[in-house]
């Protein structure tokens, strides 16, 4: 006898960091059934539980597809951390970028990317350009072995004209966390559950002045709520440069923003 839709999120939230497939999901709570309706509503009470915040999904992975837990199963910041340690490991031998990505394996694989540009933003590990070839090393090792000076400039704010400094901390007030927080959700589950939003698409959702919006997302980046990342592409529209954030120290603007804990 299948389960009722009740007892869905506690099934997705008791599978922890493996995550619910959607098979095992439809097993569970529709079973055998091909009402239509049962589909529909399951479809339904999925949907209202990824807009709500509680899971987030689904994941593709090889065939399959997986519904998470907030907080739970890989995201940018597990795969960050998941690159920092193999780089950390790897001492002075420096390892590739496509070396590297050969050990991140699973469903972290699809974060790679931004894991990358997620632990070089942060300083965590050092990137070294050899003409078009990229490889890393850990800072410890860098700042040990080399003498390279690693000192975090990131939290460092953008430059902001002083005619516009009372204008955009304002605004920054009025426009609060609490209201990104819902369009955010929406873009996350609107890319498949991906958590790097562009910060153009957040602006365009909220409706927001710019400058106010930077301001808010620089203020919640140094209160550890969220993180924002660069970007090395030049394959990106204008626009989602344009719209970036650009910090001292850094020739690439930050165009992505992921909430913390917001899985």
């Amino acid at each position: 006898m299948a389960s009722k839709l009740d007892d869905l999120l506690p099934a997705i939230v008791n599978a922890g960091d493996a995550g619910l497939t959607v098979a095992k999901i439809k097993t569970k709570f529709i079973g055998k059934s091909t009402s239509p309706d049962r589909d529909k509503a399951l479809a339904d009470t999925l949907a209202a539980l990824v807009r709500d915040g509680e899971i987030w999904g689904p994941v593709k992975h090889s065939r399959t597809q997986y519904y998470f837990a907030t907080g739970r199963g890989p995201s940018i910041e597990s795969a960050s951390a998941i690159v920092v340690r193999l780089v950390l490991q790897s001492g002075t031998k420096l390892l590739s970028r496509p070396g590297l990505e050969k050990k991140v394996t699973g469903m972290h694989r699809r974060f790679f990317p931004d894991a990358i540009k997620h632990a070089v933003a942060g300083q965590a590990i050092v990137e070294l350009s050899f003409g078009t070839s990229k490889c890393y090393l850990h800072r410890d090792v860098a700042a040990d072995r080399f003498g390279f000076d690693t000192a975090d400039v990131a939290e460092a704010p953008a430059p902001v004209r002083p005619d516009a400094a009372q204008h955009a901390a304002t605004g920054a007030a009025a426009l609060g966390f609490d209201a990104v927080l819902p369009a955010y959700r929406r873009l996350k589950a609107e890319q498949g559950g991906f958590s790097a939003v562009k910060i153009l698409d957040l602006q365009t959702a909220l409706g927001a002045p710019r400058e106010a919006l930077h301001a808010l997302l620089l203020a919640e980046a140094k209160a550890g709520r969220v993180s924002i990342h660069p970007t090395t592409s030049v394959e990106l529209p204008a626009a989602v440069i344009e719209a970036g954030i650009r910090l001292p120290g850094f020739s690439e603007p930050f165009v992505t923003v992921v909430v913390k804990d917001d899985r």
